[in-house]
């Protein structure tokens, strides 16, 4: 079963703000977090469990649970924007 597509948009749109927002933080993240070894990862995770709580959210206002299957196509629109996070620490 695939994810509505109007979830699916949501969910796309929440992360590409997020993402956004970190290149927009991105001075102040270097700054603050010189000594991290790898601050991609952690704000991979901010920005994906952000967009998890949306994806749920989305799900509860029709009254729905997400399947397991739900969930894998969650977490392939999730790895679509791993590499443009990666991009923003090299």
């Amino acid at each position: 079963m695939a994810i509505p597509a109007d979830v699916e948009e949501f969910v796309e749109k929440h992360i590409k703000l997020m993402i956004s927002q970190t290149e927009t933080y991105l001075p102040f993240i270097r700054v603050a977090f010189p000594y991290s070894n790898n601050v991609a990862d952690g704000v991979y995770n901010l920005i994906i469990g952000s967009a998890l709580s949306i994806f749920i959210n989305q799900f509860a206002l029709k009254m729905k649970y997400p399947t397991a299957d739900d969930f894998t196509e969650f977490g392939k629109i999730a790895l679509k924007y791993r590499d443009q996070v990666d991009q923003f620490f090299k």
